[in-house]
């Protein structure tokens, strides 16, 4: 057969049944992304230096610009394997959690906050979240039930962080540390403990951007355990 034959049959075929687009892999792009994010995020916590901190937000870019790439294509395709509004939320739900890995970066470096464990288990948290978010909608392309246990797991990384945050802050203000600058406090030590005390706002307006984190993160898995029920 003619290859110019061949051509236009298979446009023809196209246009009467458009191909379509492969969305759980350009989510699961996205997914990927958000696994780098928070690597970059845990190194730049133990190095904070300009190259990581670069890498960070290089991710976060590529990042938003899926977003933009899926949304584009979702905007243009005529058949999607599921539901619109589904493919929607979850394109964007992915999307609202790099804009919190990206402000607990700007934080650090505004305030000039140096990492600690709290950090570091929390940020260990969200990256098992974000791994758990890849087999979650690996599992739905597969079956949609068998992204309901994953989708629980990222679930409850919320759970996980928040407690860590609940602890960070009840140490920060009742540890010991915070004792002995207020106990027998004498004008010498004034300063120090002014110095301390505005570390540790500093140090909760982190906590609090990654706690953010971890709850976008959780709405992205209460999507997929929705969804593994609606398309069973």
């Amino acid at each position: 057969m003619n290859p110019d034959n061949t051509n236009w049959l298979l446009r023809l075929w196209f246009r009467i049944f458009p191909r379509v687009p492969d969305f759980h892999a350009m989510v699961g792009e996205q997914a990927d992304c958000l696994v780098r994010a928070f690597q970059a995020l845990d190194d730049y916590i133990d190095s904070a230096d300009e190259a990581t901190s670069q890498r960070l937000r290089d991710c976060v870019k590529q990042g938003h610009s899926l977003r933009q790439r899926n949304l584009d294509t979702l905007l243009r395709s005529f058949i999607t394997p599921i539901d619109r509004e589904d493919i929607h939320s979850l394109i964007m739900r992915v999307d609202h959690v790099f804009d919190y890995v990206k402000t607990a970066l700007r934080e650090m470096e505004t305030l000039g906050v140096s990492g600690d464990h709290w950090m570091r288990e929390m940020v260990d948290q969200l990256q098992e979240g974000a791994g758990d978010l890849i087999a979650a909608l690996d599992g739905f392309h597969r079956a949609p039930q068998l992204a309901a246990d994953p989708a629980e797991h990222v679930r409850r990384v919320e759970r996980h962080v928040e407690k860590l945050y609940r602890q960070a802050l009840a140490e920060m203000f009742d540890g010991e540390a915070y004792q002995q600058l207020v106990s027998g406090l004498d004008a010498s030590r004034q300063r120090e403990c002014l110095d301390f005390i505005i570390d540790l706002m500093k140090r909760r307006e982190v906590y609090r951007h990654l706690s953010n984190a971890a709850d976008r993160l959780a709405h992205v898995g209460d999507q997929l355990h929705d969804m593994s029920v609606k398309y069973e």
